[in-house]
């Protein structure tokens, strides 16, 4: 069922992709780059760290705003936008130290809510 749900949102979100302009991914991307200083303050990412965040950062921002356009009922969204934000964790969990993923959960629930 989870991936049925996973393989619907992804298809939404290519949908929706036609929607997000290219002025709108420079803004995602100057965004990312100021939260990535601002969790750097926190979390003290090396270098390699700091790009991969970026990265990251950026394409989950921009997978929620392709979902908050998307044709769906507000649950659908809910649930679409619940597992982005999980996978979002995982791509984070899998990139950072124990020591620094706990204090990124913790700035995240500040800097992103």
């Amino acid at each position: 069922m989870k991936h049925l749900i996973l393989f619907f949102s992804l298809l939404f979100l290519q949908q929706a992709s036609a929607t997000i302009t290219i002025f709108q991914e420079g803004d995602v991307i100057t965004k990312a780059k100021e939260l990535t200083k601002k969790y750097q303050a926190d979390l003290r990412l090396d270098s390699e760290q700091i790009s991969q965040f970026e990265k990251v950062v950026a394409s989950y921002m921009m997978r929620k705003a392709k979902t908050k356009v998307l044709n769906v009922s507000d649950g659908d969204k809910k649930v679409m936008l619940k597992q982005l934000t999980m996978q979002e964790n995982e791509d984070m969990a899998a990139m950072l130290s124990k020591g620094q993923y706990k204090k990124y959960l913790k700035a995240k629930m500040k800097l992103q809510p």
